[in-house]
């Protein structure tokens, strides 16, 4: 009996530490889908907007420019930055992560900011904010799956 009571105790005690992982294991997949948006970013600024969201889409992702169709598949998410003007910058930041339970799909949201010419050759700076859904890989890693954003006026404004 005291053999079984203690197997009951080991029991309860592991299917509480079972229990308690999947909310420590989400706040550690927040935690790496924050991270991992920031490098993204980072990634924009040293090898170029278009590379950096082609270097971090999932095979299928799709985005969701505004005023046009939606776009998918990598070949053609390059595409859309071919004509991304030359010193022009594209720079955002996460401000929220959620991870389903599964922990296999997330999303991030954020705001990003925009700096290029104007039509008049003076510097115009663009504010919005997006939402990326990411999927993880097998690897471990996160790929958006899903991009949109939307011009907003200056944050504070």
């Amino acid at each position: 009996m005291k053999g079984l009571a203690g197997m009951i105790a080991a029991l309860a005690v592991c299917g509480g530490a079972l229990a308690a992982a999947p909310g420590a294991d989400l706040k550690m997949e927040k935690a790496a889908l924050i991270r991992t948006d920031v490098e993204f970013s980072e990634a924009a600024q040293r090898i170029g907007v278009g590379e950096a969201f082609v270097l971090y889409a999932d095979p299928d992702a799709t985005m969701l420019p505004a005023g046009q169709n939606a776009v998918t598949g990598r070949d053609r998410i390059r595409g859309q930055f071919a004509d991304f003007p030359r010193g022009a910058t594209l720079a955002w930041k996460p401000f929220r992560a959620e991870v389903a339970r599964s922990g296999d799909l997330g999303y991030t949201l954020g705001t990003y900011e925009s700096r290029g010419s104007g039509p008049d050759g003076k510097p115009v700076t663009r504010y919005g904010k997006y939402c990326s859904v990411w999927k993880k890989q097998p690897d471990g890693s996160w790929k958006w799956v899903v991009d949109v954003g939307t011009p907003s006026p200056e944050p504070g404004k």
